[in-house]
């Protein structure tokens, strides 16, 4: 097992690629669990339901017609948004395995987040959804 230095993830909105505005990403996936213990169980088994995921990633500011901002305003609440997340920028292997996360919601987003003498950031939370993990 090698350790990756990584520094250069893939992020996707649709088919616009917001890497060049992003710092940093997490994307948590797993399963809501259910309770499928029966009569005479001394512990709890449980089984795995629904998918689960969620994205977080800072993003840095900009606006315009077909900028960052833009883009994520037009996803806000729409509930049907596709991210595609890659660790790295490379092609999908093994070693660089992608999540088509799609459905997913973005509930909110601050659009305007200013500090005198930092660059302007926001973080994006997406939500909910259905993930499939490819590395080919």
């Amino acid at each position: 097992m090698a350790i990756i230095y990584q520094g250069d993830a893939e992020i996707l909105i649709g088919a616009s690629n917001i890497s060049l505005n992003c710092n940093s990403v997490t994307v948590t996936v797993g399963y809501d669990m259910a309770d499928a213990s029966v009569m005479g169980d001394t512990g709890y088994k449980m089984v795995s339901t629904r998918q689960t995921v969620d994205v977080s990633a800072t993003v840095f500011l900009e606006y315009g017609a077909s900028s960052v901002e833009a883009l994520i305003y037009a996803e806000v609440g729409e509930g049907d948004t596709t991210l595609v997340i890659t660790p790295s920028s490379g092609a999908v292997a093994a070693g660089n395995p992608s999540y088509t996360i799609t459905n997913c919601s973005i509930a909110n987003f601050s659009p305007i987040s200013t500090t005198v003498g930092d660059l302007s950031t926001f973080t994006l939370t997406a939500t909910a959804g259905t993930w499939v993990r490819a590395t080919a």
